[in-house]
């Protein structure tokens, strides 16, 4: 599952989510996190400024961890952008309550 939200920072952004409960063996998160990170840098030209976050919903087979990645970077890119268009542009007010 692919979710994006435009954000005030100028460039995309990438956030993962791969629980050890759909993978126990790290070496296969890991593995899943790198191709996650290299569909995301044959993208990144073509994605608008968005916070993007990865989560695994599902075991990936083997080899097909990253089938449709790229493309589905970019359609939700382009959904975020439609769904929320003034937030791409509206910077980020600081927070004075923790002062």
């Amino acid at each position: 599952m692919v979710m994006a939200r435009p954000n005030a920072v100028g460039y995309p952004r990438l956030g993962m989510v791969v629980g050890k409960r759909l993978l126990a063996r790290a070496v296969d998160r890991n593995r899943v996190k790198r191709c996650v990170r290299e569909s995301f840098r044959q993208v990144l030209a073509e994605l608008p400024a968005c916070d993007y976050v990865v989560r695994l919903i599902a075991k990936p087979l083997p080899g097909d961890e990253a089938r449709d990645l790229p493309r589905t970077f970019v359609r939700a890119g382009k959904r975020a952008m439609a769904k929320w268009p003034g937030e791409a542009a509206a910077p980020q007010a600081p927070d004075s309550s923790s002062n």
